[in-house]
């Protein structure tokens, strides 16, 4: 049950920021660029941190105990999000950098990763759905 519920969610999640991305993109920057992420690192990126650890580390724990076809998909691409968490946290002024610019600068970065987002987020619902 943990694979096909963290699935559909982290899919819909992916699918559904996106959209909002594209539908509202001036609030969507506004709240990204001076909300979530400010000039100094705000306190929540450590938070957030320790909980991208634990849900890899519950996945992981989730992938060695039980016998869940194709978990392995999802144990690693959850996995793959630590490069952005390590990212934030530890290289915090070049990321904003890179936001910035996916952002303001040059759309077309933000749509590639949304693209690539809304494809991946279709497949893990439907891995939520059909397979898990």
């Amino acid at each position: 049950m943990y694979f096909k519920l963290f699935s559909i969610i982290w899919g819909a999640l992916m699918i559904g920021i996106t959209l909002i991305m594209h539908i509202i993109p001036k609030q969507w920057n506004d709240f990204e660029l001076n909300k979530i992420y400010t000039e100094e690192r705000p306190k929540w990126v450590l938070a957030a941190g320790a909980i991208a650890i634990l849900i890899v580390a519950t996945t992981w724990y989730k992938e060695m105990t039980t016998d869940i076809s194709f978990s392995i998909f999802l144990t690693l691409l959850v996995t793959i999000t630590l490069i952005k968490i390590a990212h934030i946290m530890f290289n915090y002024v070049n990321f904003i950098n890179f936001v910035i610019k996916a952002l303001v600068e040059d759309r077309s970065i933000i749509n590639k990763i949304n693209v690539t987002t809304t494809v991946l987020g279709l497949f893990l619902i439907l891995f939520g759905f059909f397979i898990y």
